[in-house]
């Protein structure tokens, strides 16, 4: 399993982009709004039609009402665009047949009926029927009705109202293209700040959290800025927080490492002087290991708090020379144990960083060291590259799938050094064991 790789990666979302999503409402909302105004212009031009032509025959049935009502004789109408009868009995029977509801009226009555071509995608009336009923005086009835068949109209008025429909869908195709001009200089405008929002978020560090915020032109976006600096400034003060406890812990615990050390060689010469016996030794060297490891940890986390991990100066080391010192240093972890330490050490130095060097290398033997019960630990160097394999016969003395194997303390530094440094890292777990690489010559 893969500890760590040198650099962050960006995860690459599959989220909708705020533009497409506005331009596709918009598309869609632009193109419900043409539909039903289309629709609804056809409905009022054809309402009208009605109206204007209910309006014609209702004052040619008033004047005709008050001609009969002075001389029953007066002369019915019959043109070209309507015709007059007295009597339901001298209607045609078409009419009577469309239109049965008017055979007795006691005041007007207007009706029409329209047949069209329901295969159209928009209904146009073929052929329209319009009955005006007028009670008159003498107690007959009056229709005048009006016939209109556009199949039988010249080819200039058939002209004229497909040219007024054939103007719908241009029309209807300008207003989608002038909505979307409109909205995308809208989202132009608004997505502007969006991206020197992005901007200024990427640039934002702990060095420069304090500094004023700029103004993105929308409140909302000055407060998601405001509270993003907010954030980071909260976790500036945490880190600072946690670097000033451990330079403050490491600091007063070198004091009494220092006095635990001094005081152990002390009691190791009283012990030479006053009994050849080994039996005070154990104990001594047990408080000696335990000082070396407190050392060890102290400058760790010292080192960590540090602010000035960036500028460390690049010398020559001898891995391999160090590598010897920390697996006599960390021998201690392997008493009692059947372990065999392989070395397989080239002879070379590199240029790095020597502290987090040695902090890395040390965690990285000891955790070997501790966590091998039975078996072998292989370190190897070369061309800049230290492996470490650790390889437990007897499964059974420590527990692999343990939140502790392979994720102690020791390693949680290493993360963190690692992460400071960029140095290229990997902490892999393999069949009994773990096998750790890292490149010592990866500063960046």
């Amino acid at each position: 399993m893969k500890k760590m790789t040198l650099g962050s990666q960006k995860a690459v979302g599959g989220a909708e982009t705020l533009r497409r999503y506005v331009l596709k409402i918009q598309s869609i909302v632009a193109l419900i709004v043409v539909l039903s105004y289309t629709a609804i212009i056809n409905f009022y031009f054809v309402s009208g039609l009605d109206e204007a032509n209910f309006q014609d025959l209702h004052l040619e049935t008033n004047v005709f009402a008050k001609a009969y009502q002075q001389d029953n004789a007066t002369i019915l109408p019959n043109s070209i665009h309507f015709k007059g009868y007295i009597g339901w009995q001298s209607l045609p029977a078409e009419i009577q047949e469309t239109f049965p509801s008017l055979q007795e009226v006691n005041d007007l009555q207007m009706k029409n009926v329209k047949k069209g071509d329901h295969n159209e995608f928009v209904l146009w009336p073929k052929y329209v029927v319009f009955v005006v009923a007028q009670p008159l005086n003498d107690g007959n009835v009056f229709y005048l009705v009006r016939t209109i068949d556009t199949e039988h109209y010249d080819d200039l008025g058939t002209a004229g109202i497909s040219k007024m429909f054939s103007l719908t869908w241009p029309l209807a195709l300008i207003f989608l293209l002038v909505m979307h001009a409109i909205v995308q200089l809208v989202l132009t405008k608004v997505l502007k700040p969006f991206h020197q929002l992005s901007t200024w978020v990427d640039t934002l560090t702990l060095a420069n959290v304090g500094q004023d915020v700029p103004s993105f032109k929308f409140k909302e976006l000055n407060n998601i800025a405001e509270q993003q600096q907010a954030a980071l400034i909260r976790i500036s003060k945490m880190l600072r927080n946690e670097q000033d406890f451990l330079r403050h812990a490491s600091h007063e615990l070198r004091t009494p490492i220092a006095v635990v050390n001094s005081n152990s060689e002390l009691l190791t010469r009283v012990l030479n002087l006053t009994t050849n016996s080994d039996r005070g030794h154990v104990p001594v060297q047990r408080i000696k290991r335990a000082a070396l490891n407190m050392q060890h940890m102290t400058e760790t986390l010292l080192w960590l708090s540090r602010e000035d991990n960036e500028n460390l100066a690049r010398v020559n080391v001898n891995i391999g020379e160090m590598i010897e010192y920390l697996v006599e240093d960390n021998q201690y972890l392997l008493q009692s144990k059947q372990v065999e330490v392989t070395l397989n050490i080239q002879s070379s130095s590199v240029q790095t960083a020597e502290t987090p060097c040695r902090l890395i290398l040390n965690n990285l033997v000891r955790n070997a060291f501790q966590y091998t019960a039975e078996g072998e630990v292989v370190i190897c160097f070369a061309h800049n590259k230290v492996t470490i394999k650790n390889v437990n016969q007897k499964q059974g003395d420590i527990d692999y799938s343990g939140s502790d194997y392979g994720y102690g303390l020791g390693l949680r530094l290493v993360d963190k050094i690692v992460n400071k440094m960029h140095w290229l890292y990997s902490n892999d777990e393999i069949e009994g064991g773990r096998l750790v690489t890292i490149r010592l010559d990866e500063i960046q």
